[in-house]
């Protein structure tokens, strides 16, 4: 992950990413399949945080609400 940018967001998203990682399926087989290919534990979580970017811009462009689907 980059260090460019606010550092408190950065750790924001990726200790909310981890929370997602153990709570959602989609998102666990995710970190599961970054995990597999040879990445430690931290890079593998800013795959989930910035996929979990990707899903929360795409529900607030779209106003759709969270489906665990």
């Amino acid at each position: 992950m980059s260090k460019r940018g606010n550092s408190l967001l950065r750790y924001a998203l990726v200790y909310t990413s981890y929370n997602v990682v153990k709570n959602n399926d989609v998102f666990r087989a995710y970190y599961e399949s970054k995990r597999a290919s040879g990445k430690s534990h931290y890079n593998a979580l800013g795959h989930c945080a910035a996929k979990l970017v990707r899903c929360i811009y795409a529900m607030w462009s779209k106003n759709e609400a969270f489906n665990l689907q």
